[in-house]
């Protein structure tokens, strides 16, 4: 074999090399790139949801969004390949001969020639070369981009690795399919345990305060910050009771278990002792969407139940609609609770009827209302359960109501600052009322904050949990340890808060945290809880008894004439439904540089058969797909959508030339079925998998 051939191969097995290293290093850079992307732009969804968001089709995304994260995570990856790619071709110029004299030519101007080269400097000048490109292949090869590519593998493993166990990846995988039975093997039903109430019941005010966490205090105190955001609420906590032990120094507060991280799943914990796990494969139901419901878990027995059988005058108010989220049909079940809310407040003439800020009514408004409420349960011979919720620090940003202040940089600080102060001012005022000796108040964050940003310098063995502060109860811990605890353990440990003896100390899935026992947290662990609530149970499953929400949908052509698209809605399962709200989502249709988004209200044009009629707007031309998603309405307020539904629209400004289809979510238009497709379809129903 020769020389020639020797380095022939070898040179071609250096291109698949560098190839392969330039591939890694610009694979991991992008990947980690990537994971670091989704983190900061969807750190606090699940998993599923995540996969839901990146497995929609990118036709009509919003391009500020794929901008994002071109420039976020392929960029850095495209400009590291060009500068290597550059450095090595840099590196490997051949070495110039050296430049030639300047002559004067006959015009007077200077001009250079060629150097002459005896045969000894040529030979040198092409060996120097060789050398060179022999040092510079072995740089790269053995050293350069091997440490480049490790480096890029290391980067990509651990970017990657971090959002695995972020999204809980190998939890999700391993409890696919597989069925626990260790909510019901915990679970203590109320009904069977002895409840003992004290000869004077005393009354109760249940503050649940919006995505409160303990991490908006100072790291001194247990939080994340500084600052401390929320001085007042953190010397109530320690001057009453967080179960922190010993050390009132540091604030203690609840975890927030799977299936308790919104509002209505925080309070529904709370006051049940029960994560709000459903059958989520369940049509036209959602943990958010239970008004779509005639019924809320009814066979469970909550606090609500035990307190209105012991005689309570129940009060709930809201600074927004208690029908949100099921509120409404859960409270009015387990407890009879009569609503103070945005809905009550505008329509008995205290608001005026079209008031609407934020979620309803901001909350300066809603202690205003307590006050008044509290002053008149207060001089009843009855005791009284108050449970109020407030809504100024929800998510994004909150609400920047006439009381906050602009002490500091971000929104979201002055109004958690506002937030701490009008609650503190209002537990002050209860303190001097003359019902308030035989009255305990419990705050208590719904759940941590959906605001990423604003936590983010948590580490990652930094537990976040909710705002705990029990002032004025009726009993003393028994243990003075540090306690892990649960949102869940509220329920048994509010009763016993209000002097109530519990049998065996546990209701639900909690333990009385006054007393002697280990909370399930403290038993087998957080990791191990939040493993077994997302496996599947049957036994919730069948607890919720939850009702399938559907109905015929109808989805007409698109008339070019009218301009619309028709459809109409018969056959609803649910009698909670009174009419439909319809989204219509135009991809690639700009208006102030967003796609266009419009909503249509049904008509019921004869009992049962609801007729919706979308416009579409044709001030200029469009070729693109469109979106339709049907939402139940119930009592006014949007519930879960039903169904999506696609078409494709193409036609000329005005609405000229309109070519228009049914289509999937790709684009693909859809065939009218068959004979045959029929035929199929009534088989299947005669003979269901």
């Amino acid at each position: 074999m020769s020389d020639q051939t020797v380095f022939t191969r070898e040179k071609a097995r250096y291109r698949v090399i560098r190839f392969l290293l330039y591939f890694v290093i610009t694979f991991f850079v992008i990947a980690g790139r990537s994971a670091q992307w989704v983190l900061n732009e969807w750190g606090d969804l699940t998993l599923d949801e995540v996969m839901f968001t990146m497995t929609q089709p990118l036709n009509g995304t919003d391009s500020g969004i794929i901008m994002s994260y071109i420039v976020y995570a392929v960029v850095p990856g495209v400009i590291i390949l060009a500068a290597l790619i550059l450095i090595e071709n840099l590196l490997l110029l051949k070495k110039q001969p050296p430049k030639g004299k300047k002559v004067k030519g006959d015009d007077g101007k200077k001009t250079r020639v060629p150097a002459e080269l005896t045969p000894e400097m040529e030979q040198k000048l092409r060996a120097d070369h060789e050398k060179k490109d022999v040092k510079v292949r072995k740089l790269f090869r053995v050293w350069l981009l091997p440490i480049c590519a490790i480096a890029a593998t290391i980067f990509g493993v651990i970017q990657i690795a971090g959002l695995w166990n972020k999204l809980g990846v190998s939890e999700h995988l391993s409890s696919l399919g597989e069925e626990s039975t260790w909510i019901e093997d915990n679970y203590v039903a109320p009904s069977s345990v002895k409840l003992t109430f004290p000869e004077k019941k005393r009354n109760l005010i249940y503050i649940f305060l919006e995505s409160m966490e303990v991490s908006y205090s100072d790291k001194k105190s247990g939080g994340l910050f500084d600052t401390n955001y929320i001085p007042r609420l953190t010397k109530l906590s320690q001057e009453n009771e967080n179960f922190s032990g010993s050390d009132k120094s540091v604030l203690n507060g609840g975890n927030s278990l799977k299936y308790t991280t919104w509002t209505m799943g925080g309070m529904f914990a709370a006051t049940s002792g029960l994560p709000l796990k459903i059958p989520l494969e369940l049509k036209g139901v959602g943990t958010n969407f239970m008004n779509t419901q005639t019924s809320f878990f009814s066979d469970l027995t909550c606090i609500g139940d035990i307190l209105s059988a012991e005689g309570y005058n129940m009060n709930m108010c809201f600074g927004s609609d208690a029908t949100f989220g099921g509120r409404r049909l859960c409270f009015t079940e387990h407890g009879g609770f009569d609503f103070y809310d945005w809905k009550h407040y505008t329509t008995n003439g205290e608001l005026p009827k079209d008031y609407k800020v934020w979620w309803g009514f901001e909350d300066e408004k809603l202690f205003k209302f307590a006050k008044d409420r509290l002053t008149a349960l207060g001089s009843e011979d009855k005791p009284f359960d108050f449970t109020m919720l407030t809504v100024d620090t929800h998510y994004p940003e909150g609400y920047v109501c006439e009381l906050c202040g602009d002490e500091y940089d971000e929104q979201y600080a002055n109004v958690i600052k506002c937030s701490d102060n009008q609650v503190a001012d209002f537990v002050a005022w209860c303190q001097e009322q003359p019902w308030y000796e035989n009255t305990t108040i419990i705050l208590s964050g719904d759940h941590p904050t959906m605001n990423k940003e604003f936590c983010s310098s948590a580490s990652y063995d930094y537990k976040r949990k909710v705002y705990t502060a029990y002032i004025n109860a009726a009993a003393e811990p028994v243990r003075n340890d540090y306690r892990e605890f649960a949102t869940i353990d509220n329920f048994p440990t509010t009763l016993a808060a209000l002097g109530v003896e519990i049998e065996g100390n546990r209701l639900g899935l909690g333990t009385n945290l006054f007393s002697s026992e280990d909370t399930l947290v403290e038993r087998d662990g957080l990791e191990f809880v939040n493993t077994e609530l997302q496996k599947a149970s049957k036994w919730m499953d069948e607890q919720s008894d939850l009702q399938e929400v559907s109905a015929d949908i109808e989805y007409r052509d698109y008339d070019p004439e009218a301009k619309t698209i028709t459809m109409v809605l018969t056959n609803v399962t649910s009698d909670e439904v009174d009419s439909f709200h319809v989204s219509m989502h135009m991809y690639g249709y700009l208006v102030n540089g967003k796609d266009y988004v419009s909503w249509s209200d049904s008509v019921e044009e004869k009992p049962g058969v609801h007729v919706v009629t979308i416009k579409i707007p044709t001030d200029k031309a469009f070729n693109g797909r469109i979106k339709i998603q049907p939402h139940c309405m119930i009592d006014g307020v949007r519930g879960i959508h039903l169904d999506t539904h696609y078409y494709h629209l193409e036609y000329d400004e005005g609405g000229a030339n309109a070519e228009a289809y049914q289509c999937d979510r790709y684009g693909e238009e859809l065939k009218k079925p068959t004979m045959w497709d029929k035929v199929k379809d009534w088989w299947s129903g005669l003979w269901p998998l």
